[in-house]
């Protein structure tokens, strides 16, 4: 038997040199490939070279493309014969079988096709003139990916040694290529869904501490593409103090194991410009043991998304002719309210402007409500910042005050009834009118305090049902006055020398 032949393990060495350089200048990983299999080809005097991609391992069959081919010359060539698209192959064969599942563990095989023992995979090669065949599976991330494979239809190259490690070599690099290239089009992707859904990508060690942020997060936070670290707390600084604790309250319920996700909507803010609403999304990853390692997630911007909320808030919350609230936003503010400051008093004021059917009758709708616009202005403009107007019926307003005691409310009621009968309202009753008319007009007002220690929403009506009949009893005591529920030591009217309608509803009386 002649002595076997081997392939130049040195022209193997410069082959894998020059091919690995394609491999990391080509500006498309499979021009590299084809590049490095040329080279090994060329130096191997092999007849051709493959690579086979698994597509599916089946329980009885293996199917796999043929996706790059070199060839010695133009007879050799079968990457465009149809007989190897998409093919499947049969486990049939015992020692087939055993190749498959060697190549799943990453073991490379050699065969001289003369000494093989009969079968269908002997059949096989013989029928392609194959003489002798070497192959190295291409493990990506730890799986079988596919097979880089040498066909020589000449001599019975026996592969063993230097020449097969340097094929396996050949197979790393290939593999390395594969890798960089899905991480680049994950890279793509990412920047791409980041790009759409307006979000940056976060993650956070547990044990080190050390943080990672993609390209749009950093770009986000105002620093370069390309920063290599940035540090824990300078990434926490930019989200605002009180959501930070916020975050970092669930951020310690993710560790202890209460929960594994996380979503909060924080502040960000860069530099000097305005603060940018952002979800975060947090997911905790656990090791082995169940011990928490990770912490990654999302940051999206959501700062349209709040400016809508806000525009809905307002257009439900908020009075459209005088732009102060109304019934469901004094609700809301009244719970607050209540939640907030448990002991501290707060009162309900109903006013009322007095004759406004009047108004409306003379001068015309529109000039009715010209009329409620300059009042909740006027309002508004005696009123604190933490008070609250509201419109809660046609000619009706609601004031929500809070840290005030009766005498100081009616102080407020008294002074805010005085400027209104004080102050001409200007009005262009008509379109046409070129003189502006100045009307007087006056109201009355009822106060109730907010009961504490109920729930608030019965508090509410509770107080609304007493303010509104301070205000009844303001309006049969002959109009332009303030009354609160519930106080006995009002002096006489100084209009008619007498006291309120109803004893029980009083106040310091109106001019």
């Amino acid at each position: 038997m002649p002595a076997p032949i081997h392939p130049d393990a040195t022209r193997l060495l410069t082959a894998l040199a020059r091919g690995s350089q394609a491999l990391m200048q080509g500006r498309f990983w499979g021009n590299g490939v084809d590049a490095l299999l040329g080279e090994i080809g060329r130096a191997s005097g092999a007849s051709r070279v493959w690579i086979f991609q698994l597509l599916e391992l089946q329980d009885e069959a293996v199917i796999q493309d043929y996706v790059f081919e070199w060839a010695a010359a133009p007879g050799y060539r079968q990457l465009t014969h149809k007989r190897f698209r998409f093919f499947s192959t049969l486990f049939d064969d015992p020692l087939y079988r055993s190749m498959v599942e060697e190549r799943q563990r990453g073991v490379a095989q050699h065969f001289i096709t003369e000494r093989m023992p009969d079968g269908t995979l002997r059949e096989n090669l013989a029928s392609q003139r194959i003489r002798s065949m070497v192959t190295v599976p291409i493990m990506v991330d730890g799986r079988w990916w596919g097979t880089l494979g040498i066909d020589d239809c000449e001599r019975p190259l026996d592969w063993k040694g230097a020449g097969l490690e340097a094929l396996a070599v050949a197979a790393e690099l290939i593999a390395s290529a594969i890798y960089r290239h899905q991480l680049s089009s994950r890279r793509r992707q990412l920047e791409l869904f980041q790009q759409v859904a307006d979000c940056g990508i976060w993650e956070i060690d547990l044990h080190s501490g050390s943080t990672w942020c993609s390209r749009a997060l950093l770009r986000t936070l105002g620093y370069p593409d390309n920063y290599a670290c940035l540090p824990l707390r300078r990434l926490l600084v930019h989200i605002l103090p009180a959501d930070r604790q916020r975050l970092w309250a669930q951020l310690r319920e993710c560790r202890a194991g209460a929960r594994k996700s996380c979503r909060l909507d924080v502040r960000l803010h860069r530099g000097g410009e305005p603060l940018r609403w952002h979800e975060i999304v947090a997911e905790l990853a656990l090791d082995e043991n169940g011990q928490p390692t990770i912490i990654s997630g999302l940051a999206i911007d959501i700062t349209r998304r709040k400016q809508g909320e806000q525009r809905a808030m307002i257009a439900a919350e908020y009075d459209e002719l005088t732009g102060v609230m109304n019934r469901r936003g004094l609700t809301r503010r009244t719970q607050a309210l209540l939640n907030g400051t448990p002991s501290a008093p707060c009162h309900l004021l109903l006013l009322d402007i007095d004759n406004f059917k009047v108004i409306n009758d003379c001068y015309g709708h529109p000039a009715g409500d010209a009329l409620l616009k300059l009042l909740a202005t006027q309002l508004g403009n005696e009123l604190r910042d933490q008070d609250v107007l509201a419109r809660v019926g046609g000619e009706e307003f609601a004031l929500l005050v809070g840290d005030l005691d009766d005498t100081q409310v009616l102080q407020l009621g008294e002074r805010l009834r005085a400027s209104i009968a004080d102050t001409p309202f200007p009005l262009q009753l008509l379109a046409s009118d070129v003189k502006t008319r100045h009307v007087d007009i006056t109201v009355s007002i009822g106060i109730a305090r907010l009961p504490h220690g109920q729930d608030p929403q019965h508090a509410q009506a509770l107080a609304t049902a007493q303010a509104d009949q301070a205000l009844y009893a303001a309006k049969h005591a002959g109009r332009n006055r303030v009354l609160i529920f519930g106080r006995h030591d009002a002096p006489p009217d100084p209009q008619d020398g007498t006291g309120p309608a109803n004893p029980s509803l009083s106040g310091p009386g109106s001019g």
